[in-house]
């Protein structure tokens, strides 16, 4: 039997890169910035707004420019002080731009699939920062293309976003794609709406919600190589969010 996936598609931040180890780092450096000891039921409390605010986004409740600023006006507000909005996020940013923590396993990861699948990056952020973050990384050497939502003009799981990404991706069949990312949302949801397959990397091995069956379930970067050792129509069984055994798919 022939290969069934020609192309991977990549999330960044909580697949490939530590997001929160980065996201604690800007805001304990932030809150210094205003003299605000970083408490951890501050950098918490910062994490929770920060969450709603992307969780709008994706929804397209609001644009990005409030996103960055607002979610800054909120959290000082949550703490009794008032701030700056843009001023907050360009201190933020500044701080965001210089992290890049690999996931465990990222770099093998990508160096494995490079040798057998065109790699393509999707991800909602603003776009400096996330070409930053990768070329730090070294990621970005194995990607043949990068497709960040503030370049598109939509975000994950919208479906304007993916046509977006399509449209740059040679002789694009969603069919043939793979799409492996951490969030049910924007990842899972997002691929499976255009016609994806689609891989959950879930190291905290959350339960899976009723409403959603991603392809595969994974809690170690590394089970993607199993997964797709031999890329030929045959049952496979990976680890579960809740820590057994569930048969995800077939490949």
């Amino acid at each position: 039997m022939g290969r069934r996936f020609d192309v991977i598609l990549l999330d960044v931040d909580g697949t490939l890169l530590d997001f929160n180890r980065s996201e604690a780092l800007g805001i304990r450096r932030l809150l210094e910035h205003f003299g605000i000891e970083p408490l951890p039921e501050y950098l918490e409390a910062y994490h929770r707004i920060n969450e709603g605010y992307w969780k709008a986004f994706e929804r397209g409740e609001i644009s990005k420019e409030r996103l960055v600023t607002e979610r800054f006006v909120s959290f000082f507000e949550s703490l009794g002080k008032k701030a700056d909005g843009r001023e907050a996020e360009d201190f933020y940013r500044s701080c965001l731009d210089g992290t890049a923590f690999l996931v465990d396993g990222a770099d093998r990861l990508c160096a494995w699939l490079q040798e057998r699948y065109a790699l393509y990056i999707v991800t909602n952020g603003t776009s400096s920062t996330q070409y930053k973050r990768l070329a730090l990384s070294g990621l970005d050497k194995y990607m043949k293309g990068i497709f960040v939502s503030e370049d598109a003009g939509s975000q994950k799981p919208q479906k304007a976003y993916f046509d977006y990404c399509f449209a740059r991706i040679p002789e694009a069949d969603p069919n043939r794609m793979l799409l492996i990312g951490d969030s049910l949302s924007s990842d899972i949801r997002g691929g499976q709406g255009t016609g994806c397959h689609t891989c959950w990397y879930n190291p905290q091995r959350k339960p899976l919600p009723d409403d959603v069956r991603p392809d595969f379930v994974i809690k170690d970067l590394a089970q993607v190589m199993d997964i797709l050792e031999d890329d030929a129509p045959r049952c496979r069984e990976a680890g579960r969010a809740d820590g057994g055994n569930a048969f995800l798919g077939t490949l």
